[in-house]
């Protein structure tokens, strides 16, 4: 692979490189700490070189994967809401709910009925 010649590549490279673990690892405990150990930023860093690069902020991006992951499940799983929020890395059903509605317009329930 080529070296990133500018610093606007190697940021781009970093936050891309944030968002695959991020897609492989939806799932887990993600904090910034560990997201920017990956690319050798401090979380703080890591932050606005993702906003910069994305337009979005880590912790948005994740929920965003997150949710994405979850409608999958909800259309090809019968497995419980609950254990799909506990799957797609959120701590609490009532988490999940709330910025599922957020970003679907519909509870988890209501989208799994239109399936």
């Amino acid at each position: 692979m080529k070296r990133p010649e500018t610093t606007n590549e190697l940021n781009r490279a970093r936050a891309q490189k944030v968002q695959e673990y991020i897609r492989r690892h939806y799932g887990q405990d993600l904090t910034l700490s560990l997201l920017a150990e990956q690319v050798n930023l401090v979380p703080t860093s890591l932050c606005h070189v993702f906003k910069q690069v994305t337009g979005q902020r880590v912790s948005d991006y994740i929920i965003q994967v997150r949710i994405i992951q979850a409608t999958r499940l909800l259309r090809e799983t019968d497995q419980e809401v609950q254990l799909i929020a506990y799957e797609c890395g959120f701590n609490t059903q009532t988490n999940f709910n709330r910025y599922f509605k957020r970003l679907m317009g519909c509870t988890p329930t209501e989208y799994r009925s239109q399936k």
